[in-house]
């Protein structure tokens, strides 16, 4: 074998079985594992806010939020879920990026798609993988990110705030 086969062989052995392994937890950052409760959302000065006025998306109608979560859930595994109400469940896969502070989450849209799901895929919101689903990207912009503490940048330079369950 010549010296050029030997080292490519060597590289191939080392990029399989020396990375692969450690590829697998890249981007779980360790603070974020756990359970997230929602804590109170804060205006671009710093204000509690307790209601926003906006578009109602798919209804062309504005509406009032009130601020109240919701209850996120970043695994070990890399999954993570993202409870709005005890019928409201977002799940998915998540990563953190570090260099960009931002949590990269793949949003799957189960089948058969509800109608929010379908506004969004209908809008050109949605991907579609190799297998015909359905799949959105979410990045969450932090602004802070504790043993305790998660701060995500929204629209308009309102902070959400979000403290560690016990």
């Amino acid at each position: 074998m010549t010296r050029f086969g030997l080292i490519s062989i060597l590289m191939v052995f080392i990029s399989v079985y020396g990375f692969g392994q450690s590829n697998k937890n890249k981007g779980l950052r360790s603070e974020l594992i756990g359970g997230w409760e929602f804590s109170e959302l804060r205006d671009d000065k710093g204000n509690k806010v307790d209601t926003i006025w906006h578009n109602v998306p798919g209804l062309g109608k504005k509406g009032w939020e009130i601020p109240r979560g919701p209850l996120m859930v970043y695994n070990a595994n890399g999954t993570y879920s993202k409870q709005f109400t005890p019928k409201n469940i977002d799940t998915g896969e998540w990563y953190y990026d570090e260099k960009k502070k931002e949590i990269n989450q793949t949003l799957s849209y189960p089948k058969p798609y509800s109608a929010a799901a379908q506004y969004l895929i209908d809008k050109g919101h949605a991907k579609q993988d190799r297998n015909g689903s359905y799949y959105e990207v979410i990045i969450d912009k932090i602004v802070e990110l504790t043993n305790d503490t998660l701060i995500i940048l929204e629209r308009e330079g309102r902070q959400r705030i979000f403290i560690k369950k016990k």
